[in-house]
């Protein structure tokens, strides 16, 4: 059987992730585990766009203070791990924040897999079946490719 020592759980301030804290903290509270709050942001504001190609760079997105840019996701992280920390309850667990940059679904996967022994507790996106089967969800791929449990809270 294997064991888990780390809860690692993605969080963006929606009522998915924060159901998905909740379970968690429930969870590492029955296994003595400690959780591992992550938020990523995009790496730069071109990624906001989602589409490949020169079209960021013709509405102008080059533009964009680096430093406003920074401190809207600042600002977003901090809203974040509060509402995960809300959803989580008076749980007395070790309780780490970490903040990465980049594509979400790999960034989760990939701080995962830095952490011995880990487990995503992961919310469901609720994306519309059309935009779904476009795109795909993080969960998804997450659930898909990532080395290690995974439990998507509905």
């Amino acid at each position: 059987m294997a064991t888990v020592g780390t809860i690692v759980v993605p969080c963006d301030g929606s009522e998915h992730s924060a159901k998905a804290a909740e379970h968690a903290a429930l969870l590492a509270v029955s296994m003595k585990l400690p959780v591992h709050l992550l938020h990523v942001s995009p790496s730069h504001p071109r990624e906001l766009f989602g589409i490949p190609g020169p079209s960021a760079e013709m509405v102008g997105i080059e533009r964009i203070d680096e430093q406003a840019f920074q401190a809207i996701w600042d600002t977003a992280a901090q809203k974040a791990f509060d509402t995960a920390r809300k959803a989580m309850g008076d749980a007395t667990v070790t309780l780490e924040t970490v903040r990465s940059k980049g594509d979400p679904s790999r960034a989760i996967i990939d701080y995962a897999a830095s952490q011995a022994s880990p487990m995503i507790v992961i919310g469901r996106r609720g994306l519309g079946r059309f935009q779904e089967a476009l795109l795909g969800s993080v969960s998804q791929r997450v659930l898909h490719w990532a080395d290690c449990p995974v439990l998507v809270v509905h």
